[in-house]
């Protein structure tokens, strides 16, 4: 997928890039949409800060932002 989410990409820059990402976030029960750290958390931090497998984090984030699949 081109421009496919990075584990560097930061929380805030990923959401603006892909809005439909806050789904992700919130059925995980992240608190990332509205954080006051997502302008430095990147998807990396995100995963260790709340032990979470960064492959299924990435997973979930890059299967909704790519907006070619239709469910």
């Amino acid at each position: 997928m081109p421009d496919a989410p990075s584990p560097m990409l930061t929380v805030e820059e990923a959401l603006r890039r892909w809005p439909q990402l806050a789904g992700v976030f919130l059925r995980r029960q992240l608190a990332c949409p509205g954080c006051a750290m997502a302008p430095f958390d990147t998807l990396r931090d995100v995963a260790q800060s709340y032990g979470i497998g960064l492959v299924a984090l990435l997973d979930d984030v890059e299967r909704a932002a790519d907006t070619s699949r239709r469910p």
